[in-house]
């Protein structure tokens, strides 16, 4: 662990959570209860596998992939494969684009209530082929 990783967020002040989530998990479960309108920050390390592919908590993007993109599990707005993708009360509406934790520079709010949980965004049916896991840690 670097210096700066012991470092909050800019903006945020207490650390409310810090595991590792497996890309085998199709919901990660987290100690974190969520309340609407609050703002957290989110910080995301390491590497897994999606089969024989590295990627980061940024997830990758692969040119011959693209017609199976619609199958992923958050197939929204810029998500892609691998990237670590939360939600609220394993939800399927309530997806959201976590990553490494950068896009939201100054946080991101809650639209509402309930328990985080946070996974690799993949196909339903193929988290058998995945490995290892990625930190990740929630500020408030």
């Amino acid at each position: 662990m670097n210096d700066l990783a012991l470092l909050p967020p800019s903006g945020a002040s207490q650390l409310l959570n810090r595991q590792d989530i497996s890309s085998r998990d199709k919901w990660g479960k987290t100690d974190v209860i969520l309340e609407q309108g609050g703002r957290y920050f989110f910080r995301a390390s390491g590497r897994w596998w999606d089969a024989w592919i590295p990627s980061d908590a940024n997830g990758y993007d692969r040119k011959y992939l693209n017609q199976a993109k619609h199958y992923l599990r958050c197939a929204t707005g810029d998500a892609r494969w691998f990237m670590l993708i939360g939600a609220i009360n394993e939800s399927p509406n309530s997806l959201f684009a976590i990553g490494d934790g950068s896009r939201w520079s100054s946080g991101w709010i809650a639209p509402t209530s309930g328990k985080l949980s946070a996974f690799a965004n993949d196909i339903s049916g193929f988290y058998w082929n995945n490995f290892c896991s990625i930190t990740l840690e929630v500020w408030k």
